[in-house]
C-alpha cells in the first residue's frame, strides 16, 4: 500500500489526485464493462491482496464521506465494502481458484469446463 504519511496535507491531496487520475486513465474502460458479480469479485481480490476492505481503503485515502457514499452504492447492488475476505469461510472457493491459478493449473480447469 502507498504511504502518504510523510507528506503535508496539500502534497498528500495532490499526490492522491494524480494517482487517482492515472488509475482512471488506465482502468476506467474495463471497469465500466464489468458485471456486478465481476465487480464484487474484484473487491474481494483487492481485500485479499492488501489485507484491508475496500471501505477502509477508500476511507483512508478519500475520507469518511466518500467511503460512506460508496458503501451506500455497494449496498444498492447487494454488496458490503466493509466485509473482509474470508479465505476459510464464504470465500473458500475463490481462494481455491486463486491457489489453482498460482500453481498454473487454472488454465486446465478453464479449458476442461468450456471446451
Amino acid at each position: 500500500m502507498l504511504s502518504t504519511k510523510k507528506l503535508n496535507s496539500r502534497e498528500r491531496e495532490k499526490f492522491i489526485k494524480q494517482f487517482e487520475t492515472n488509475l482512471f486513465r488506465e482502468f476506467e474502460k474495463p471497469l465500466r464493462k464489468m458485471t456486478i458479480s465481476q465487480g464484487k469479485l474484484l473487491l474481494k481480490l483487492i481485500d485479499r491482496e492488501i489485507g484491508q476492505s475496500s471501505y477502509y481503503l477508500i476511507r483512508n485515502y478519500r475520507g469518511g464521506a466518500a467511503a460512506g457514499f460508496w458503501q451506500g452504492v455497494a449496498r444498492i447492488f447487494g454488496s458490503d465494502l466493509k466485509k473482509p475476505y474470508d479465505r476459510f469461510g464464504e470465500d473458500k472457493i475463490t481462494e481455491e481458484l486463486v491457489q489453482m491459478y498460482k500453481r498454473g493449473s487454472f488454465e486446465y480447469l478453464y479449458y476442461s469446463m468450456f471446451n
